[in-house]
């Protein structure tokens, strides 16, 4: 056809900016691009050839379901920009199983049998997978020996929550928060460097921008520091300045969109729009003051949410999903929040203190375990699914 354009030989100097731009959105696409044509792989970089730590490759907007698949090393996975989904196959689950998935999409694997205790870390979208330490030179041998029930306690106890990649782009940090046990490696070592911290002051351990933030009620928001010529340890980064009472509930950080956030889940008070007396009290973090500001607008030009679970947090612009599905300015509950199950608080609205009865699905018709993850998926449903049966690693 006069005037068609065979973009196979497009020259490589404008294949590989294009590459650029979209690595630098999002490396799914990225992928799907290599996949186009040979002369388009050649001129954009192998994901394989660069380091597992390097961040331009990670699939920091995408967050694996916890659902259960006919094919049992399939797995799909949400993006929390777009609200895209899609299937990625994993063969690496046939003898591993997830021990955590961090802020930057990447998945922490495990041996199936407990003798190995051999950890991996997967990008699930390019198939790159780095060896770490194994878990005897982290875990007490007590500790291990939960390995055993990996379909009960072991998912439980040992799930590392807030795990993720720090900022110097070569430590992976490991958090057993219900073990009060953190760990730190880089690819090689042979033993992970342990950080042994006192009972419960690992709460809601996060992420964010390559740092590892948890909080407890005595010392506040804690930030792990690794400079200097000392070992590793816990600092505080802000303190608690809640307005809500301390007697009970929970503390939850949030990444608010690359702004740390803490919700403050208490009881409290009935009034006509709570009826219930729980409020979830949110506050943006001033690292540079060292307090809580509290906030009722979770910010974003078209608004966010927040899908609270008791062991982490999702925050997500609500434009990206079906309109009415979600309100800006709300916390979602996660099915392991005790109310969510005794009493029916599906969400709890910051601006008037309102709550939001639940729908018609409850925790028991969604796969074990439960997570905000799910709570996003059935919040929003239906949510367009791209199946894909060979995503194609690079």
């Amino acid at each position: 056809m006069a005037g068609s354009r065979n973009w196979a030989d497009l020259p490589d100097g404008p294949t590989a900016l294009i590459a650029d731009r979209v690595l630098a959105y999002d490396v799914a696409d990225y992928v799907r691009f290599r996949a186009v044509c040979l002369p388009w792989r050649r001129c954009s970089a192998d994901p394989r050839a660069h380091g597992s730590l390097d961040r331009r490759f990670h699939p920091r907007r995408w967050a694996m379901l916890r659902e259960e698949l006919a094919a049992p090393n399939r797995r799909s996975f949400l993006n929390t920009s777009t609200g895209e989904c899609v299937q990625v196959g994993l063969p690496e689950l046939h003898d591993h199983c997830v021990l955590a998935l961090t802020s930057e999409g990447l998945l922490v694997l495990v041996h199936h049998k407990p003798q190995r205790n051999t950890v991996r870390l997967l990008n699930p979208f390019t198939g790159h997978l780095t060896e770490l330490p194994p878990l005897t030179t982290l875990l007490s041998p007590h500790d291990q020996h939960m390995r055993m029930d990996l379909i009960g306690r072991f998912k439980r106890v040992l799930a590392a929550w807030g795990s993720g990649v720090a900022n110097d782009d070569s430590t992976v940090v490991l958090c057993f928060n219900t073990l009060d046990v953190l760990g730190m490696a880089k690819p090689g070592d042979d033993h992970w460097t342990l950080l042994k911290c006192q009972f419960g002051s690992m709460l809601s351990p996060l992420m964010l921008a390559g740092r590892f933030y948890c909080v407890n009620w005595h010392n506040g928001v804690m930030v792990l520091e690794t400079s200097g010529d000392q070992p590793p340890r816990l600092e505080m980064a802000s303190e608690l300045n809640l307005s809500g009472s301390l007697i009970e509930g929970s503390l939850h950080l949030v990444n608010n969109y690359g702004e740390l956030m803490l919700v403050h889940r208490w009881s409290g008070p009935l009034s006509s729009l709570n009826r219930l007396g729980y409020w979830y009290d949110a506050y943006r973090v001033d690292l540079d003051k060292r307090t809580l500001f509290p906030v009722n607008s979770l910010g974003g030009a078209a608004g966010r949410a927040v899908f609270m679970g008791m062991h982490c947090s999702l925050s997500v612009s609500i434009q990206n999903f079906p309109s009415g599905s979600i309100t800006a300015d709300t916390i979602y509950l996660g099915f392991d929040v005790a109310e969510r199950a005794g009493f029916k608080v599906g969400a709890y609205h910051l601006a008037d203190g309102s709550i939001e009865g639940t729908g018609r699905y409850e925790g028991c018709l969604v796969p074990w375990p439960h997570t905000l993850v799910d709570c996003l998926c059935l919040a929003n449903s239906p949510i367009l699914s791209e199946e894909l049966s060979h995503f194609p690693y690079v």
